[in-house]
């Protein structure tokens, strides 16, 4: 297994809290997983805080940072069909600071979001 996990956060460290909110938070943990677990992560700001239209602008830069799966909060649908029509998974969060969210996700306890009325967060 070799992944991309991007997580937004609150704050730039793994045990930062999970943003509730996708396009308004203000920070994306960026996650690189493979069998052993967390093989490196980078945080940044997020680089659309202040546009209109963050959901759709930070699920556009998500996809071209070739991410495979998001941990998130809440988000539009226009944010929700753009990571899915790229091929990327979207997980609901579990009200726990990001790095327990990403072993529920290695240990497959998350819930996967793959449509708009299956609990979309």
């Amino acid at each position: 297994m070799k992944l991309k996990l991007a997580i937004t956060s609150e704050d730039k460290e793994l045990n930062s809290d999970i943003s509730p909110f996708f396009g308004r938070s203000p920070y994306l943990l960026l996650v690189d997983l493979d069998e052993s677990g967390i093989k490196k992560f980078n945080s940044i700001e997020n680089p659309t805080l202040k546009e209109e239209g963050t959901g759709y602008i930070l699920a556009e830069y998500i996809v071209n940072e070739e991410v495979d799966a998001v941990i998130s909060g809440e988000m539009g649908p226009i944010t929700f069909l753009t990571l899915k029509n790229a091929g990327i998974k979207v997980y609901k969060y579990a009200k726990m600071n990001a790095l327990k969210n990403i072993r529920l996700f290695i240990a497959g306890k998350l819930k996967e979001i793959t449509t708009l009325s299956s609990g979309f967060p």
